[in-house]
């Protein structure tokens, strides 16, 4: 009997410490488990829209991804758009306007398998903007000095081929520049246009390189840099542009006015070509070059139609060879040439002083544009101040809620944007607002964009000062 009776304590005893070894085993190996926590567990960091993320695995079943839950400070983010989950992890991207403020924050994560088994993973982080390191250098390892020195480099060696290759043909066909540019006309965008461009280029490898070398400058100081390029790449092209436009007016309202004085000539009883020589003694404006080249042209026997095609095509003006090919086809007719040049000087004058007419009248719908640009501006200030004032954003009303086992609902709130950052977005919008402006402006007023250019970069340095001044 007793025998049986200290037999049976044992038994319990035994089944007991089964029992227990088997709770205790499940507990500390149970088949699934956890790795890889990011942002590590008690770490901090900078940012403020972290990626968030976790990889587990299962030793006996297959990770049910429907089952898989992850809750950021008690929020569920498993259905956001920026979550994504995988049989063996689940990520979070936090989005700008779900940015997390400075302090500690809560990551929980439950997962469940195809056999039942459920397991949470749980940890938290710290939100510190202070130690926010600069932003990568995407120019890493190459200094001011050493892409200055390669482009000296570069540079040099482009000359001594051009030189070689100058050199090897003036050895063989007697080359030289004046006989070179007397036949081969450069466009004047090569150096107005392309070179400033290439300038503008190695401006702003250069000047990247030197902002991410020197961490202490400016965060918009980057902007700065492609600014600078901007008028580097765009100043010249816009002066020109503006002088081209300057200089076809010119000619528009000098060939009318060449128009009846040869008009006049032709009724003294000069014939048409015999006009243009005699004309070509007096004239000292714009068209005096023009009309001795179709003087000298005339006197080497050159008909008078292809005289003044050639005399039109160098001032760029639709309008004068519209006018120039009437008065060849006309003196080619024969008849009353001299009513119809006439006719025609008294048409092109009109139109030359309705679209001067009409460039006074536009006057008043670019100041327009320039008010609207100026109350645009004075918005995103009034914005900028009253940004910092701002507070969290309530979205609760989304239906997001917090854990399923959670009794009260979680609100979620979306922090204040950082006000550099959203200073520098402004900025950054305002500079390309400037740029398509001028674009309009030319468009609208000549009907080409490129006159627009100057507009643009008085748009962008207004811009630039304005910022500078209201935000030091």
């Amino acid at each position: 009997m007793r025998l049986s009776i200290i037999f049976a304590i044992l038994l319990v005893f035994l089944i007991a410490a089964a029992v227990t070894n088997m709770g205790t085993a499940r507990a500390a190996t149970g088949p699934i488990a956890f790795s890889g926590e990011t942002p590590g567990p008690g770490s901090a960091t900078g940012s403020t829209t972290p990626t968030i993320s976790v990889s587990y695995s299962d030793k006996v079943s297959t990770i049910d991804t429907s089952s898989v839950f992850l809750y950021v400070d008690g929020v569920n983010v498993t259905t956001f758009s920026d979550t994504t989950i995988t049989s063996s992890g689940v990520t979070y991207a936090t989005p700008s306007i779900l940015s997390l403020k400075n302090g500690l924050h809560n990551v929980s994560v439950v997962v469940s398998d195809l056999s039942g088994n459920t397991a949470q993973d749980k940890w938290n982080f710290t939100v510190n903007t202070n130690i926010t390191s600069p932003p990568a250098n995407p120019l890493s390892g190459v200094k001011p000095l050493t892409l200055l020195f390669y482009t000296g480099i570069v540079a040099a060696l482009a000359g001594a081929a051009v030189g070689g290759y100058i050199l090897f043909l003036k050895q063989t066909t007697r080359f030289t520049f004046r006989r070179y540019f007397a036949t081969h006309h450069v466009e004047a965008r090569y150096y107005t246009l392309y070179i400033p461009m290439a300038a503008a280029f190695f401006f702003i490898l250069f000047g990247l390189s030197l902002v991410y070398s020197n961490p202490s400058w400016p965060s918009n100081a980057v902007d700065y840099v492609f600014i600078i390029a901007i008028f580097i790449g765009l100043t010249a092209f816009g002066v020109d542009a503006r002088r081209e436009m300057l200089r076809i007016r010119a000619f528009e309202r000098a060939f009318a006015q060449f128009l009846f004085e040869l008009a006049d000539a032709m009724r003294g009883g000069l014939d048409p070509a015999k006009s243009i020589v005699e004309l070509a003694k007096t004239y000292t404006n714009i068209l005096a070059k023009p009309l001795r080249v179709a003087s000298d042209g005339i006197r080497l026997g050159r008909p008078l139609d292809s005289v003044l095609t050639d005399m039109a095509k160098p001032m760029q003006s639709s309008l004068i060879n519209r006018y120039a090919g009437l008065i060849a086809e006309a003196t080619a007719a024969g008849g009353e040439t001299a009513l119809v040049v006439y006719r025609a000087a008294k048409d092109m004058d009109d139109f030359v002083k309705i679209e001067e007419e009409r460039e006074k009248q536009l006057m008043l719908p670019v100041a327009v544009i320039y008010i609207a640009f100026s109350v645009l501006m004075a918005v995103l200030f009034a914005l900028l101040y009253i940004a910092p004032e701002l507070g969290t954003l309530n979205i609760s009303f989304i239906g997001l809620g917090g854990l399923p086992s959670s009794s009260s609902s979680a609100t979620t709130s979306v922090p204040r944007l950082d006000f550099t950052t959203l200073k520098e977005r402004f900025f950054e919008l305002m500079v390309i607002n400037a740029l398509g402006t001028g674009a309009i402006i030319g468009a609208f007023t000549e009907g080409r964009a490129r006159y627009g250019i100057l507009h643009s970069l008085a748009l962008v340095a207004a811009t630039a000062i304005a910022f500078a001044i209201v935000f030091p």
